[in-house]
């Protein structure tokens, strides 16, 4: 072949260096480079609060009324999350805020941060948290709120807990609401039932071994429920996104979440593995919560109750949730889902055009203002959110 026509058939052969796919993703690995060694800033939970009450790491956040809603009365909800992550999930940026969305449509929110444990509560139960901690912030929200009946709103493990509660607490709530919240244990719908049935899985041996979970145990048994999106595609899809500047924002601050996870008590995490994924004791109405001897009978709860579910939740299945109904005396019931994931009910730019707005149409279809004249509590001064040290005294963890 003449050199000519070799040196025209190599630079055929060549990748395009001037704007071809080499020099496009060649592109976006330097962008990628530069997001890494210089990501924007990003804040979360920025939606003002006061702390109203507090106990231990344990703290009552009440969301300010923002200046757009002037209503005089506005239903007081209380919402418990999760003890595996914290809770500004709720809060992740405005716009993109349960506790927003649900603020200017009229309630007043309140929110239970659990803080994180540290050695000193590597001993704490279940019966501590819904007993204490559960029973606590619900007295504390009455108190705020006037004295009556509240709404109580539990996501996740929040939402067992919330169940718990109302089934143990008839009277103390307007309504029960209860966002992706594993209470029928017994689906194969999601692989954390499968494992726990897996033979020599003993949850009581690994928490006497930890004591205290650590979070990194948690956070990897729930990226291998679907490890090829948590893992790789959704880098790839940040890939292709680098130059969209509130797509990149609100991907950092996905990422300080699902790395900000705290630990769990020990037996906090054997009871619930063993009662719940593994004997499945709530539905059948033979949980007991270690330092209390009555059993969970969801047949008490018969307060207006909502399910809210993810129709593509890999970590608590809806029929999880939505089975509860069937142990429950609670006649009127509403039923709210979605097509996203499990995180994607609160974070979700659909969710908040649509679910959450009918979320608090309904609260507030199930809430009666207070009597003219009821008599009211004393209101006492709330420590900011930003503030260190111990709240007020309220109620104390039993």
């Amino acid at each position: 072949m003449p050199a000519g026509d070799a040196r025209a058939s190599a630079a055929s052969a060549a990748p395009d260096l001037d704007g071809g796919p080499f020099v496009e993703f060649a592109n976006k690995l330097r962008r990628a480079w530069e997001l890494a060694l210089f990501p924007p800033s990003v804040k979360v939970g920025l939606t003002p609060s006061d702390v109203v009450y507090q106990d231990g790491r344990m703290r009552l956040l009440h969301y300010r009324r923002p200046p757009t809603v002037t209503a005089s009365h506005r239903p007081p909800l209380l919402c418990v999350y999760a003890l595996i992550n914290k809770p500004y999930i709720l809060d992740l940026q405005p716009g993109l805020s349960v506790v927003e969305t649900l603020l200017s449509r009229g309630l007043d929110v309140y929110l239970v941060d659990w803080g994180t444990p540290t050695v000193l509560d590597q001993d704490m139960r279940i019966h501590d948290y819904v007993n204490g901690y559960v029973d606590a912030a619900v007295r504390a929200t009455r108190e705020e709120a006037g004295g009556g009946p509240i709404h109580l709103l539990g996501y996740c493990m929040g939402g067992t807990f919330a169940a718990m509660y109302a089934a143990l607490n008839p009277g103390a709530l307007k309504t029960l609401s209860l966002l992706a919240a594993p209470l029928d244990f017994d689906t194969e719908a999601s692989f954390l039932n499968v494992w726990a049935h897996a033979p020599g899985f003993d949850p009581w041996k690994i928490a006497r071994t930890y004591r205290l979970i650590p979070p990194e145990f948690l956070n990897n048994a729930f990226q291998m429920l679907d490890p090829l999106r948590t893992n790789y595609l959704k880098f790839l899809t940040l890939l292709d996104r680098l130059d969209d500047r509130p797509f990149v924002e609100n991907f950092l601050r996905m990422e300080m979440w699902n790395n900000d996870g705290i630990p769990m008590a020990g037996p906090t995490y054997a009871e619930f593995i063993d009662k719940g994924f593994q004997r499945n004791l709530l539905v059948q109405g033979r949980w007991t919560l270690d330092g209390d001897d009555r059993r969970i009978d969801l047949r008490r709860i018969d307060v207006p109750m909502a399910t809210i579910v993810g129709l593509n939740d890999t970590l608590v299945p809806p029929e999880s949730t939505e089975r509860v109904l069937r142990h429950v005396r609670s006649k009127d019931v509403q039923r709210f889902e979605h097509p996203s994931g499990h995180i994607g009910l609160s974070t979700s730019r659909r969710t908040h055009a649509d679910l959450w707005p009918r979320f608090a149409d309904w609260v507030h279809a199930h809430d009666a203002p207070p009597t003219r004249g009821a008599a009211r509590p004393a209101a006492r001064a709330a420590r900011p959110h930003q503030a260190s040290g111990r709240g007020r005294p309220g109620p104390r963890r039993r």
